[in-house]
């Protein structure tokens, strides 16, 4: 039964859970190369931060937008996927590319040379500079004489070979000699010369094939080769699209299908074109409204125009839970540099996601980067693991881990019961003890979230999905009643509410009601719903029990 509610009349809204959210601030990273398990996520995200782009100046492959990035990003997830852990996965990509693909490469044998040469060149210069300098000091001062005189000292004579006489030259005339102060400068600029020579007829000649990337040209063919495939397909896929739309030109899911193919095509005209018909088929739903806000955003090369930040805020008006409309509202007041309204709204964003979802990560780490922007403290009740914490768990074995989230959740709990009107904390607590495997605790934290958010009605119908999808509402009878009476003030044509009314009060043994309700349902959804045929299979279900 909980398909029928999460599919109801919100047929954009299924779709847009699936596919990708907007781009973060500051990654390259897309929400369709993410991992569904966070831990599993943030252990590849550290990994890419450690891995050089083959074809950049000293980016990271988390950084960069080359195609060569994006297939060791995927080679990375798939050794995760795997069972590999970091050091295996990281040894595995340098033994295949090199030392070169780490940006903090180890030292061994093959980079001495290249990196202490130039320390130990310019060490011996300045050591033979001292020198020099050291002897010029200590040389004894000469007395000064006439520069045409010679000085002829005479020698005791030698008995067997006569008088020697030695001549010494005045130290003021010409000289052959060159002096040392010059010797100790051309040997030192002859030093840094060979040295400078030797690097280069090793490392760096116009000659010499280019590195890494000379030694993998298998690789790199066979990366182009799957960009290439991808591409036909991609075209291939967006023909197909256009041959159904056409075919079926009412048909809401076929014109989404159309805007998803030309998405993976790039083509931001046609998605742009299939997202307006399904937005006019559909009477304005408010998930095509946040996914066409997506879509122009994009095409506007990431930034949030205004036609974009006008659909955002009319889907936030039908529906203040909208995931991608508030993920693009966070990025429009980040864009705006208003780091405190982005902080708020990921917040919540973060409050009402489950931890699987795939943009949890990503959205953890947008919230820190606009809080450190920002100037921003962040600790706060309802704040989930940050992408810090999730990778420290991924440490941990199962036991550890499972007792340092009864720890988190424990404390959350405490904290909520000295402020129990922190909505989003309600939320967070109960997608906390969903995870822990605890339903009953969890619908009552859901129920404590609407109550601290009467005037939500996206909270309260939260809750009732909760308890109608687990099966929890034995003994929540009042506090079932509370929520449907809320949402019938708040907006009583909702179509939740007419399923949720009649999915209690078959629960209750109330066949009628249910029947009625869930007929009205029928009356109001579009004619070529998919679900019409299902819930007039549980009314006549209904009508074979009396």
């Amino acid at each position: 039964m909980r398909r029928l509610f999460v599919m109801m009349g919100i047929l954009g809204l299924a779709i847009c859970m699936i596919t990708a959210v907007a781009p973060a601030p500051a990654t390259a990273i897309t929400a369709e190369e993410m991992l569904e398990d966070p831990t599993l996520e943030a252990r590849a995200r550290a990994l890419s931060k450690e891995l050089r782009c083959l074809v950049c100046q000293n980016q990271s492959i988390d950084d960069s937008d080359a195609e060569l990035a994006q297939d060791l990003r995927r080679e990375v997830r798939s050794q995760l996927l795997a069972g590999a852990d970091d050091d295996a996965i990281l040894e595995n990509v340098r033994s295949k590319y090199g030392d070169y693909v780490l940006l903090r490469p180890p030292v061994t044998t093959g980079t001495y040379l290249l990196w202490f040469s130039p320390v130990v060149i310019v060490a011996i210069g300045g050591a033979i500079l001292f020198i020099a300098w050291r002897n010029r000091s200590r040389r004894p001062s000469e007395p000064a004489v006439d520069a045409s005189a010679d000085i002829t000292a005479d020698t005791t004579a030698n008995p067997a070979n006569g008088p020697v006489t030695d001549t010494i030259s005045n130290p003021g005339t010409d000289s052959p000699q060159t002096p040392p102060d010059r010797l100790m400068m051309i040997a030192v600029g002859a030093l840094i010369l060979a040295g400078s020579l030797g690097l280069y007829l090793m490392l760096g000649r116009a000659d010499l094939a280019d590195q890494p990337l000379a030694n993998r040209q298998s690789e790199i063919a066979a990366a182009t080769a799957e960009v290439t495939a991808a591409q036909t397909t991609a075209a291939a896929n967006l023909e197909a699209a256009q041959a159904q739309v056409t075919a079926n030109p009412n048909s809401v899911a076929e014109w989404l299908n159309l805007a998803m193919a030309a998405t993976a095509a790039g083509d931001s005209p046609t998605e742009i074109a299939a997202l307006e018909q399904a937005l006019a088929i559909t009477d304005g739903d408010s998930a095509i409204k946040a996914m066409l806000a997506e879509a122009l955003s994009r095409a506007a090369n990431g930034q949030i125009t205004i036609p974009a930040r006008a659909l955002i805020a009319e889907a936030l008006t039908a529906n203040s839970d909208e995931p991608r409309a508030l993920f693009l509202s966070g990025l429009a007041a980040y864009q705006d540099e208003d780091y405190a309204k982005a902080v708020a709204i990921w917040q919540r964003l973060q409050a009402i996601s489950t931890p699987d979802a795939p943009w949890f990560t990503l959205l953890g780490e947008n919230i820190d980067d606009a809080a450190t922007k920002g100037g921003i403290s962040l600790p706060s009740i309802s704040a989930g693991p940050s992408a810090a914490d999730v990778a420290a768990a991924a440490e941990m074995n199962a036991t550890d881990r499972q007792a340092m989230i009864e720890t988190m959740v424990a404390g959350l709990a405490e904290r909520l019961a000295d402020n129990p009107d922190d909505a989003d904390g309600w939320l967070r607590l109960a997608r906390a003890y969903d995870v822990l495997g605890r339903p009953i605790d969890s619908a009552k934290a859901f129920i404590n979230a609407g109550d601290a958010a009467p005037t939500s009605i996206d909270t309260q119908i939260t809750a009732l999905e909760y308890v109608a999808s687990n099966a929890v509402g034995d003994g929540l009878t009042d506090a079932i009643d509370r929520l449907l009476a809320r949402m019938a003030r708040l907006d009583p044509d909702r179509l939740e509410l007419l399923f949720f009314s009649g999915h209690f009060a078959r629960e209750r043994g109330d066949v009628a009601l249910a029947a009625q309700n869930w007929q009205r349902l029928i009356d109001k959804l579009p004619t070529d719903s998919p679900f019409t045929a299902e819930l007039q299979e549980a009314i006549a279900s209904l009508n074979s029990d009396k």
